[in-house]
């Protein structure tokens, strides 16, 4: 499925070939570290990815996360693996994100090794 909708994305200009990779890339590297067994697990998270990828090569800010739900988050028991798995991630790209992007990566991280 997140093949498809990068195509899509690509396709339609709204990414572009580096952050389409950058993504695939990812995508693999949660599969090797075995942190998904398939694509669909992270469809969510890679999603978001791509398209925080495109805001931050384009400029655009993200508003950043309500307090509680950022409270929340840090409360979460896998926060502290989704931050550590986060700059792992970050190592394959070469975008920096702003913060309030992070936040919603650990919080989808969150929920992707809360549910695996």
């Amino acid at each position: 499925m997140i093949r498809q909708k990068l195509i899509v994305l690509e396709e339609s200009g709204i990414i572009d070939a580096e952050v389409h990779n950058y993504v695939l890339a990812v995508c693999e590297y949660l599969k090797e570290k075995q942190v998904i067994k398939e694509e669909q697990e992270a469809d969510v998270f890679l999603t978001h990815l791509a398209m925080a990828a495109a805001r931050q090569k384009s400029g655009e800010k993200v508003n950043a996360l309500e307090p509680f739900i950022k409270e929340q988050i840090i409360s979460d028991p896998q926060y502290l693996h989704s931050q550590s798995l986060w700059q792992e991630l970050s190592e394959l790209a070469a975008i920096d994100f702003d913060d309030s992007e992070l936040d919603y990566f650990y919080l989808h991280i969150c929920n992707m090794l809360n549910e695996g």
